[in-house]
């Protein structure tokens, strides 16, 4: 049953639990798909909003008596995020992951079992789990809501094979299911819609030009020359002191050993860094991810581990040391600064580096595929809105 005396309209939980006066570009078309028992596959670009587009309905079917709304997250530093905002909030989120205990993991089912949470995240992996589908026949769930949904596709850039079994999900629930994702050609959302089971959905898309970022890159040779540049960034941002308010600092690395590595020879130079990445012990990763979140280290280097949908206020620069697999992994690890023009910090946008011998430009002495190549190449001024054309052809 729902609360006494809580709010149950859209509009008003925006406003009431979240701060805002009214939704942005495309989040009321993807809130009111689903408060209307309609499927939705939400493109918005990464810092637009995608999270309430799910949220904000959450709280709303729970206080209609309509049950919880399931939330499939594929990083567990994701849902951590996630789950302390919404919980900071007063909104009753919680997550069940391999970070946690036995006992933490029951205390969560029978929160989810006596009708008690907002919303429930959870991995793909443990969606596809026997265990975890019968304890979804025996409560309401609400909505079904798919985040980074372009996990779902062969042809993209972040594939998870479990993600392909969360269309089995629909038979046990008669709500509707949102797809959110800032990275997806086409191709791979016509591949969402058929592996999600979707119905009808409705397609909300967003304005991908990203005139709060500036972008530039360097064509270096050798890690000596890259690590010298990225230094000499760091120092330009700010990033060396412990102290002052220059905000953070994300290197993207393409493996672990290269994090590792990075790390390791930033902090001989005296620049304080933490490393992440899905190697490292449980214990490890959060005491980085604490340490980064808290401003105790101010530049954290990670393989794409860390990033996916995570929202700092403060991010100033991100460097990738290495080039990624694919244009539409750099544009969702590169929008992760896309926050920066609302902290009300700066006046100027964020910078966004790119180094590397082959940065998909004119030097290309690494890379993978002539086709992937001539794309990368075009991909040139980012910072204005001829980055789209290549970026949406690509596929």
């Amino acid at each position: 049953m729902p609360p006494n005396d809580v709010l149950t309209e859209p509009n008003q939980i925006l406003h009431e639990l979240f701060g805002f006066r009214e939704f942005r570009f495309g989040q009321q078309d993807a809130v009111d798909a689903v408060m209307q028992n309609r499927d939705a596959v939400v493109l918005l670009p990464t810092g637009g909003g995608k999270s309430l587009c799910y949220q904000v309905p959450a709280v709303a079917f729970r206080r209609q008596g309509k049950g919880t709304t399931v939330v499939i997250s594929p990083l567990i530093a994701l849902m951590q995020d996630q789950v302390a905002a919404l919980s900071g909030r007063g909104i009753a989120a919680a997550a069940m992951n391999s970070h946690q205990d036995d006992e933490q993991r029951r205390d969560v089912s029978a929160q989810f079992l006596k009708g008690e949470l907002d919303l429930l995240y959870v991995s793909p992996e443990r969606a596809a789990l026997e265990g975890f589908r019968r304890m979804l026949r025996k409560v309401p769930v609400a909505l079904l809501a798919i985040d980074e949904a372009h996990c779902v596709s062969q042809w993209g850039h972040d594939f998870r094979p479990e993600y392909m079994r969360l269309g089995e999900l629909r038979e046990l629930f008669s709500g509707p299911t949102i797809a959110l994702t800032a990275t997806a050609t086409p191709r791979v959302m016509t591949e969402i819609v058929a592996q999600l089971q979707m119905r009808n959905p409705t397609l909300v898309k967003g304005d991908f030009t990203r005139a709060n970022l500036a972008f530039s890159v360097q064509h270096l040779r050798g890690d000596e020359a890259r690590l010298d540049a990225l230094i000499a960034a760091l120092d330009e941002a700010g990033m060396r002191s412990r102290k002052g308010e220059h905000g953070r600092a994300i290197i993207y690395c393409a493996t672990r050993k290269k994090a590792e590595d990075v790390a390791k020879k930033l902090k001989s130079a005296n620049v304080p860094c933490s490393h992440y990445h899905a190697g490292r012990t449980q214990l490890a990763r959060s005491r980085a991810q604490n340490a980064f979140e808290a401003g105790r280290s101010k530049v954290l280097v990670a393989t794409n581990a860390f990033g996916m949908g995570i929202d700092y206020p403060d991010v100033r620069l991100i460097v990738h040391f290495q080039s990624p697999a694919s244009l539409e992994a750099y544009y969702q690890e590169a929008g992760e600064v896309s926050v920066v023009l609302r902290s009300g910090r700066s006046d100027d946008p964020a910078a966004h580096r790119r180094n590397g011998a082959a940065q998909r430009g004119p030097a290309v002495a690494w890379g993978s595929g002539a086709r992937r190549r001539a794309t990368l190449c075009r991909f040139r001024d980012l910072s204005t809105g001829c980055a789209l054309q290549p970026f949406y052809s690509y596929g």
